[in-house]
């Protein structure tokens, strides 16, 4: 992708993973922000944080007091080293200040089951994946990790009004070119992009995946890219992280 012909005619879409994580991750063979051609974020979706009904707390605050009451107790599943979840739950450590153990495994339906049974205590997980057991009272949700409240969880606080200001963690999907293609295309690009998400049967079907349409400008793109990569360089970082 990032030595395809600058014509307007391959394009990517790419997660926010790959885009601002990856490149503190891994040696690659090209540069996010030089190979590539900002076109427009597309979506953005909330991780959920739950915790097995067993742990004696039922908001983000009470969870904060109880892993700062036994440091080194409480743990946190994700997908996989380097992943969203993994992520999330770096940067809660880091904001809250908490000593919490990251238990990783190979992909999210392998942690579900020790969730549900509590050998593990939270998890930072996608709408789609934990709501129906959420609504089933299997697992209890505290908060969403965007800034504004989730439309797939409207009830529940995010992490930020819930005693951390600023936090912010999501899960975004934007559309790039290769770099070098013409302004005059990525506008167009840009223009068609917003037009379709603004269809009502795109919007519906995007809230009933957890997602929200955004839509942004090639400039407002590039610049959640930016913070982006320096935001994470930071924890991966502080946190040691490797990827598997």
């Amino acid at each position: 992708m990032a030595r395809a012909a600058p014509d307007g005619y391959t394009l990517t879409l790419m997660g926010e993973g790959q885009v601002v994580v990856n490149p503190s991750l891994y040696k690659l063979t090209y540069d996010q922000v030089r190979d590539f051609a900002p076109i427009s974020q597309v979506m953005v979706q909330a991780y959920l944080l739950v915790v097995n009904n067993v742990v004696p707390a039922r908001s983000v605050e009470e969870l904060d007091a109880l892993a700062k009451a036994q440091p080194g107790a409480l743990t946190f599943a994700s997908n996989g080293n380097g992943g969203g979840p993994h992520m999330a739950g770096e940067f809660f450590k880091s904001v809250a200040g908490i000593d919490i153990r990251h238990i990783p495994y190979k992909g999210g339906a392998l942690a579900m089951p020790d969730l549900l049974d509590a050998r593990v205590t939270m998890m930072f997980a996608s709408p789609s994946s934990v709501l129906p057991m959420v609504r089933d009272g299997k697992l209890r949700a505290l908060a969403v990790t965007s800034l504004k409240r989730s439309s797939a969880a409207p009830a529940l606080p995010t992490i930020a009004e819930s005693g951390y200001p600023g936090f912010e963690v999501t899960n975004w999907n934007g559309l790039l070119a290769p770099a070098k293609t013409p302004a005059a295309i990525i506008r167009k690009l840009h223009l068609e992009i917003v037009k379709v998400l603004a269809l009502p049967d795109t919007r519906a079907r995007l809230v009933d995946l957890g997602m929200e349409a955004i839509g942004s400008s090639p400039d407002e793109f590039a610049a959640t890219i930016n913070r982006g990569i320096a935001k994470w360089a930071k924890v991966i970082r502080q946190a040691e992280i490797r990827a598997d």
